[in-house]
């Protein structure tokens, strides 16, 4: 796979690589002229997100240049976030509804789906500019591909991913315990950024250890998966309270909002359940059992040389 490390190869390359990779596969799918536009628009959000995650975990090798390119590519990937949002709560609605399959919900879950469709519909036609917006993104990822040969790593390769490996997990350990004194919709958002961010940095190191990391990747995925769909259902709690008018009666309103909640402690309680697991170790302790996998690997390609 692309987005790896591979056996090897210096950190600075393999980071070079990968961000290469990633931009270039965005731009091949913006200029895809026979794609569904709402897919593309995920996808290459989707590779904003990874390119994150991959300078997030050198980010102390990237030094003062970090801040500039994690805020060009959050950014890039707010630019496509009204379209994506609106596509979102239809997937959301749609797992709700197999949730709650009751035939009682038949025609609540229908007349829901409509008013997003409408919603969804809405914005792109307000969204005039949409294929020029496209458009000049795809220009200015190809400045930013050919920015990528520029970027320079500074240090040991083993010790700047310790750092940002410590420095990601341990954000998410915190947000985590915090849930657990006041939980808000917040702190959850924030436990699934950084088990989202955690789970592309080990898929960039999953080579290390293939088995082990495997395994942990597993469990990330589900994890992210509850806090994801949380986070979906939260906000689409907020359109539902924010513009009632939109989506029809009150009793409506009050019964899927029922729904919704059913649903969100559900996840809440598999997901704290998962994540208590995921964030067990002390953070230091996990960023060294990461670095020793790495330096183990390395060694063992430069014993084959």
């Amino acid at each position: 796979m692309s987005y790896q490390f591979e056996q090897g190869e210096s950190l600075a390359d393999g980071v070079r690589r990968i961000a290469g990779h990633q931009v270039h596969k965005a731009i091949q799918e913006l200029q895809d002229s026979e794609s569904d536009r709402h897919e593309a628009i995920h996808e290459v959000r989707k590779r904003f997100k990874k390119l994150r995650g991959l300078i997030r975990i050198v980010r102390s090798g990237l030094g003062d240049d970090y801040s500039r390119i994690n805020v060009w590519y959050r950014d890039a990937g707010r630019r496509l976030s009204r379209v994506r949002d609106a596509e979102s709560m239809l997937e959301s609605l749609a797992k709700l509804k197999k949730r709650f399959d009751d035939p009682a919900y038949v025609d609540l879950f229908a007349a829901f789906e409509r008013c997003f469709q409408e919603r969804k519909q809405q914005l792109v036609e307000e969204w005039i500019d949409l294929d020029q917006e496209l458009q000049q993104l795809c220009d200015d990822l190809q400045t930013a591909h050919r920015q990528i040969d520029e970027w320079k790593i500074k240090g040991k390769a083993d010790k700047i991913l310790k750092r940002g490996l410590q420095r990601n997990y341990r954000r998410g350990a915190e947000a985590l315990a915090e849930l657990y004194v006041q939980p808000h919709d917040e702190l959850f958002h924030e436990c699934r950024k950084r088990s989202k961010y955690l789970m592309y940095h080990l898929r960039l190191l999953k080579k290390i250890w293939e088995p082990i990391m495997a395994a942990q990747l597993e469990e990330l995925d589900q994890l992210n998966d509850y806090l994801g769909d949380d986070h979906d259902l939260a906000v689409m709690t907020s359109q539902l309270t924010s513009e009632p008018e939109r989506f029809g009666a009150t009793s409506d309103i009050d019964q899927l909002i029922t729904l919704i909640g059913q649903q969100r402690e559900e996840l809440q309680s598999a997901g704290l359940a998962l994540a208590d697991r995921i964030y067990a170790e002390q953070p230091k302790a996990f960023a060294q059992r990461m670095q020793a996998y790495w330096k183990l690997w390395q060694d063992q390609s430069s014993q084959r040389t």
